[in-house]
């Protein structure tokens, strides 16, 4: 199987409300689990300064602002007195944290900065607002679009984690998927079971990842499906394993199914990339 790029970083665009900075702090206890350089990013976006004056113009505040109408002043004010509360309530989530994290204030929109910073390398974590009404904001969309466009894996958070402890699951659509060697890492990383969910069809007895499984000491498993599921279908048979976190490759599922999946069941979705050609000849590390 060839290898892909390791992780170095998750790539964090802060949430707007204070309300679900609860969800950083599980991002954080992931970055722990994965050993990984956790980068949070905080959007100094002044690209509604001119449209401040038109009078049904109104504005999403950051971190409980609500809908208000725009005032350039007040927005300005407003603008520094986020950040301040932003750095402070990360502070507050990472004070303990176990790996390296900063802080960062880009400017421009959370879905141009997160185009400009990640890479193959990263991870981009988006987390999914509780407030419904944020979920359709054209921020929100664009920041979700802007991370599956980049190069870098992405990881769909919602907004209430049910558990934290479980099996990972791989849902590979046949044994060269790349889901399954991040599925592995972030299993032996986590110090869960590992269950792999294909099409029989396409996991030959003999390979070597049916060997590898075997050989598992019941740590791997593979279950068979007569073709992958949608949606609705997949988190119906994913009861049966309480899975803690769930790894698909880019392209399994629609991107807008991703954050559906995640919401229905309750954890976190890594929707890995496939491997570039360069990685594929060896050409990274």
């Amino acid at each position: 199987m060839p290898r892909r790029t390791e992780f170095k970083r998750m790539i964090l665009g802060l949430p707007q409300s204070a309300g679900d900075y609860p969800m950083v702090g599980a991002t954080v206890k992931l970055a722990e689990m994965l050993q990984m350089h956790l980068v949070a990013m905080f959007a100094d976006d002044r690209s509604l300064m001119h449209v401040a004056g038109l009078p049904f113009a109104r504005e999403l505040r950051p971190l409980g602002g609500g809908w208000q109408s725009i005032d350039v002043g007040q927005l300005t004010a407003e603008f520094e007195r986020s950040t301040a509360t932003a750095r402070r309530l990360f502070g507050e989530v990472v004070r303990n944290c176990r790996v390296e994290t900063s802080f960062r204030v880009e400017q421009g929109t959370a879905a141009d900065i997160i185009a400009s910073l990640a890479t193959a390398e990263d991870i981009v974590v988006v987390i999914e607002p509780t407030n419904p009404a944020e979920r359709v904001t054209q921020q929100f969309i664009r920041l979700m679009d802007s991370a599956f466009r980049t190069s870098a894996s992405v990881m769909i958070v919602p907004c209430r984690i049910a558990r934290l402890s479980g099996p990972i699951v791989a849902l590979a659509s046949g044994p060269e998927d790349p889901s399954i060697e991040a599925a592995v890492g972030i299993a032996n990383a986590a110090r869960e079971k590992l269950i792999i969910i294909g099409p029989a069809a396409r996991f030959a007895p003999n390979s070597s990842l049916s060997k590898a499984v075997e050989t598992s000491g019941g740590r791997m498993e593979f279950a068979s499906t007569a073709a992958l599921p949608n949606v609705a279908k997949l988190a119906g048979e994913l009861q049966r394993w309480n899975e803690r976190l769930l790894v698909i490759s880019r392209g399994v599922l629609d991107d807008v199914q991703v954050p559906t999946l995640a919401s229905l069941r309750s954890i976190p979705v890594v929707v890995v990339e496939p491997i570039a050609p360069d990685d594929a000849a060896g050409g990274k590390s």
